[in-house]
């Protein structure tokens, strides 16, 4: 898991990244099962603000 998350900064999502800020990535299963081109481009999305997914049910916080 950690792997291809980095890999994906790596390749593509790096260049989206601003210099001087700090990144903290959190991974959750289900990017075992997603193709890679997928994290890619979520992982640019994100760091770009351009998106926010909903949580899962079953990853939601208790508190909500």
């Amino acid at each position: 898991m950690r792997r291809r998350l980095r890999e994906a900064v790596r390749l593509s999502a790096g260049a989206a990244m601003k210099p001087g800020h700090d990144y903290v990535i959190v991974a959750r299963r289900d990017v075992l099962d997603t193709a890679f081109p997928k994290i890619q481009s979520l992982l640019i999305e994100r760091i770009e603000g351009t998106a926010k997914p909903k949580r899962s049910q079953e990853t939601r916080s208790r508190k909500e």
